[in-house]
């Protein structure tokens, strides 16, 4: 796996918990990289901060999703965030509408996903959550069964990571693929 080595003088801000680390805030990349890939993120002297996915062509060069050196960033892992946030909006009493996804905050840098009953909403902000959106439509799926699952990726900050705007259905029963709506 590639590395992020931090300045020195940056190092501890994103030891004490800050998910972003920006291009000035990187020493160096260890190892072959394109938008999107997991890296594993040290301080200069090589203490394990956290992984996370980079865009060396986003100001916001890597968003870290786990601070556990063991943990695998994978399709399991992608699952375990999503039922986890689902899990604490039922347990709070938000079983239809809700924000079930809100970024940072549940551990998913750039990723909103809002509930609308049987109906889903999702934006993937980030080049690194993009690459993922398959595998997050997988595990929507699968937890609730949507009758539609709408993406509204119609935000100028996604070209701001390379990624053109766009809207349209990901997934219903029947169909999938994009249509203007």
């Amino acid at each position: 796996m590639a590395k992020a080595i931090l300045e020195k003088r940056i190092s501890q801000r994103i030891a004490n918990g800050h998910p972003w680390i920006f291009s000035n805030e990187i020493s160096k990349v260890e190892g072959e990289v394109k938008p999107g890939d997991i890296v594993e993120v040290v301080t200069f002297d090589n203490k394990f901060v956290g992984k996370g996915y980079i865009n060396q062509k986003s100001q916001i060069t890597v968003r870290l999703l786990s601070r556990d050196k063991n943990e695998t960033i994978d399709e399991n892992f992608i699952f375990r965030r999503i039922e986890s946030a689902w899990n604490y909006r039922k347990k709070i009493g938000f079983v239809e509408n809700c924000r079930l996804i809100f970024g940072e905050a549940d551990f998913m840098p750039a990723l909103i996903i809002d509930k609308f009953n049987d109906y889903l909403v999702l934006q993937t902000l980030s080049y690194g959550m993009e690459v993922w959106k398959p595998t997050i439509v997988k595990a929507l799926v699968t937890l609730f069964h949507p009758k539609g699952i709408y993406e509204r990726n119609d935000v100028p900050v996604r070209e701001l990571e390379g990624l053109e705007q766009k809207k349209g259905v990901v997934d219903s029963p029947g169909r999938s693929g994009y249509c203007d709506q």
